[in-house]
């Protein structure tokens, strides 16, 4: 290279780095999230499905098997102001025949499988209003017992002051149950959220939310339900306060609003003209000793059988109740990291649930939870038949689960734990065994399930 050449790349190196270095700086960042859940259970419920438990037999031999779940959540953030959010999961159940789209991982796992989970662009106009659209989780201000899932749905945040507006659009189905489609977007379940939260304080808030769920999907059928909520929380001193009270209504033209008596849940069976539903809550929680005594009461009622109303609670089907820390009563997504979702109540109706525990961070590293839970129906239709006098239910007990869960923290990010829960059955299933028969009518085994966890974050 001559000195002249020299000079020259001198010369361009310096006027390019001078360009670089006057260019505006860029905000742009890529952020990596994610999950990585095992779990491995001994159960006579749980079968790496999810939906309602029904006890139904005398004797049920035991479930064992092992499933993972990974989740990875990239975002592209472009400025305070603007992002996009996707988030990728993974589901492996160890063992099952594998194909393309299914969760199976037997010899030589190799197999398609990665659902989208999130995939949504958040942005602010301006300083108050925020935007997020596209498939998003969304979660009620009833403490999900109407809807707790992802959906693909526009939503806004307005903020005033102590006063925030909160505005959604979902379309939960489109042109579904088969039938011939003639025109897109006339077959479909829309649901349209309106909420209203007042700080109060940094301690006390309250919201008053209305959602409106249309369901189209049946031909020459229309379902309408209107839910009317009320919720709040604050702090009594080192008491945390929270709870609701929310009433629905409805019609349905073509037949077939409500809710099955047994929970089967949604809007669609059995057929009614009208819809009359409403749930409650209370609960309490405060710092006691090294750890948090908790309590609490939910309430969601049930189809009491009139031909023309139905009064079950109805949802999206796709709800739940975490406070709770319940493992088998009532659907807790806490303790459900993987596949295994299954509940006495997964679609959340026609309960009453009491329950009362503590959770104790007994060190650093180690905590222990237990908690008792007994839970009643509101309604005894579609109850157990009682083989021995022909009638549903003895009584309306369902019954009493007990609880314990172990942690340990044994790197910042990855955690083990140990967990099982037991439900002592009610007359609710007495006699209902599908073994017995009149003369010896038999009681459906009691419920439990065992869990070993690990569970890795970042």
């Amino acid at each position: 290279m001559t000195k002249f050449q020299k000079q020259m790349l001198t010369i361009a190196a310096a006027g390019a780095l001078t360009a670089v270095t006057a260019l505006p700086a860029l905000a742009f960042e890529n952020e990596f999230h994610g999950l990585f859940n095992f779990n491995t259970v001994f159960s006579n419920y749980n079968n790496s499905s999810s939906g309602n438990i029904v006890p139904t037999k005398e004797k049920n031999k035991m479930n064992n098997y092992m499933e993972q779940r990974a989740r990875i959540q990239y975002i592209a953030k472009a400025s305070d102001d603007l992002k996009m959010v996707t988030q990728f999961e993974i589901d492996n159940q160890y063992g099952k025949a594998k194909s393309t789209g299914t969760n199976g991982t037997n010899i030589d796992t190799d197999t398609v499988n990665v659902e989208v989970k999130h995939a949504y662009l958040d942005f602010n106009i301006g300083k108050n209003f925020n935007t997020k659209l596209g498939m998003q989780p969304y979660k009620d201000t009833l403490k999900g017992i109407f809807v707790d899932a992802d959906v693909a749905a526009v939503t806004t945040k307005t903020k005033i002051g102590a006063y925030t507006l909160g505005l959604g659009f979902s379309r939960l189905n489109d042109s579904v149950n088969g039938t011939t489609v003639t025109r897109v977007g006339d077959l479909n379940k829309d649901l349209f959220m309106f909420d209203n939260t007042f700080a109060f304080s940094k301690d006390t808030k309250a919201a008053l939310s209305y959602y409106f769920l249309a369901d189209y999907t049946v031909a020459n059928k229309r379902d309408m339900v209107h839910t009317l909520g009320l919720s709040a929380e604050t702090k009594l001193g080192p008491v945390a306060l929270s709870g609701f009270a929310a009433m629905q209504a409805g019609h349905s033209k073509g037949g077939g609003i409500g809710n099955t008596g047994n929970g089967a849940g949604g809007i669609g069976t059995p057929a009614k003209d009208n819809y009359h539903g409403w749930a409650a809550n209370v609960a309490a929680k405060a710092n006691v000793g090294p750890g948090v005594a908790r309590t609490g009461f939910l309430f969601v009622s049930g189809d009491n059988g009139n031909a023309n109303h139905s009064h079950g609670w109805a949802s999206t089907a796709v709800q739940s109740y975490n406070e709770s820390g319940l493992i088998i009563l009532t659907r807790n997504t806490a303790n459900s990291p993987s596949n295994t979702d299954q509940y006495i109540r997964r679609v959340i109706t026609n309960q009453a649930t009491a329950y009362m525990g503590y959770n104790a961070k007994l060190t650093d590293k180690f905590n222990l939870d237990g908690g008792v839970g007994f839970a009643w129906v509101p309604a005894s239709v579609g109850a157990p038949v009682d083989k021995k006098t022909g009638r549903a239910n003895a009584s309306d007990f369902m019954g009493t689960e007990i609880g314990l869960t172990a942690g340990y923290q044994l790197y910042k990010n990855l955690k083990l734990m140990a967990l099982g829960a037991y439900m002592i059955n009610g007359g609710y299933y007495k006699g209902s065994a599908t073994e017995g028969t009149a003369a010896n009518a038999k009681d459906p085994e009691n419920p439990y399930t065992m869990r070993l966890q690990a569970r890795y974050s970042f």
